[in-house]
């Protein structure tokens, strides 16, 4: 079967459930993580952290306390490196076991490498915690390292190195600061932590990321869920062995593309479905979706895919920058088609639109700039805004 770029594309959108809108209570919340497999978290609060915005992308305004719910109180969700640092169902621990024992056997050798002082250190860190209930950096006291780009202070980097380890998990947080505390004190009793087998392993990451994302590269395994997050440990020749396998096993069914050279793989379920996803009218919205979204995550599948070059150019100095600081990709049914640049004045409750660049060869309609309206007052009002204050040409 021959399958269009927009087929995979359209396909791809909905595997990421944009365009979904499937509720807004803490339930849908918890499932469009488990469908993404895990959200990223991010710190930039320019308008409404990363988290938050990839669930408002697919579920519209909702109660950003259920988030926090689900993560610290119901423990229904932990904080680990998937693709970065994720919200990830807990009910998939025991495939994030590996990556944590990888990593307790590099703490020594790490801590030497960032110049610790203090052999005890790790030690009186989880003796205070033991004793103490959940602490942050901010309850240890020491001397700033000089160096380096964090300035962590020591007990800090001993707090995230056991953390990767598995030993601590987070808490909870407050004010976006984390607290620690023993794992044993925060996975439910319900989580299966007997780790599996490395067959069973790497099929959950492979089968897991083509759920994710439809058609898929073999390279791609190992971006969606980032090799150096979950330590998959295998190379894209070793992957397309291991998708071989589950082809002749009937798992996944292989394609080839006329607009692309390499191979692309999928679920049984999803190949009868990208067939007839090229006349679906589900494709006619505009929805603002940032860089630290899913489905932003591969940028060299987003430029194939999307014919749109993705620039996260918040590392960037100014002198340097193409467009904004942090702007947003704005889909229009199943293109991008602009990118805008939204920015938050809490104390006015107004959302600023201090940047609007409209992509080449996409010429505005009024249909278009009445669905972008109404999602932007989508956008201002989650994040807290009661005005839209527009800075720029409206058409750009």
């Amino acid at each position: 079967m021959t399958v269009s770029k927009e087929a995979a594309r359209r396909l791809m959108m909905l595997k990421q459930g944009i365009f979904a809108q499937n509720g807004s209570g803490k339930k849908d919340i918890y499932d469009a993580i488990d469908d993404l497999g895990c959200v990223q978290i991010d710190a930039i609060s320019v308008v409404e952290r990363a988290h938050y915005l990839t669930l408002w992308t697919r579920l519209g305004d909702y109660d950003k306390n259920y988030l926090w719910e689900l993560a610290y109180k119901d423990r229904h969700l932990f904080e680990y490196m998937a693709h970065a640092a994720s919200y990830i169902p807990f009910k998939d621990y025991r495939y994030y076991l590996h990556a944590m024992n990888v990593r307790k056997g590099e703490i020594e050798g790490r801590f030497k490498k960032w110049g610790k002082t203090d052999p005890e250190l790790i030690n009186n860190v989880l003796e205070r915690i033991d004793k103490e209930g959940p602490l942050s950096s901010k309850d240890f006291e020491g001397p700033k390292r000089i160096g380096g780009w964090w300035n962590w202070k020591p007990a800090k980097l001993a707090l995230e190195l056991l953390y990767g380890a598995g030993i601590l998990l987070i808490d909870h947080r407050e004010n976006f600061q984390k607290y620690y505390d023993l794992s044993e004190n925060i996975v439910p009793n319900w989580v299966d932590i007997d780790p599996p087998e490395e067959n069973e392993r790497v099929q959950f990451f492979i089968i897991k990321t083509l759920g994710c994302l439809g058609l898929t590269k073999p390279q791609e395994i190992r971006s969606y869920y980032h090799d150096h997050s979950v330590k998959l440990g295998m190379r894209t020749s070793d992957i397309q062995d291991y998708l071989g396998e589950l082809v002749s096993d009937d798992f996944v069914v292989k394609f080839e593309v006329d607009w692309d050279k390499d191979l692309y793989y999928c679920l049984p379920e999803d190949h009868d479905l990208v067939s007839g996803l090229s006349d679906d009218p589900l494709f006619d919205g505009v929805q603002l979706v940032g860089y630290f979204d899913n489905l932003m995550w591969i940028r060299e599948r987003i430029s194939l895919f999307f014919d749109f070059e993705p620039k996260l150019e918040i590392y960037l100095p100014n002198t340097e920058r193409v467009y904004g600081y942090y702007h947003f990709p704005v889909i229009y049914g199943d293109r991008i088609v602009a990118r805008i640049e939204p920015k938050m004045d809490r104390s006015e409750k107004k959302l600023l639109i201090v940047g609007y660049w409209l992509e080449d060869g996409f010429e505005s309609t009024e249909e278009y700039e009445d669905r972008l309206w109404d999602n932007l007052e989508s956008f201002a009002s989650f994040n807290g805004a009661d005005e839209i204050i527009w800075d720029q040409p409206y058409n750009t």
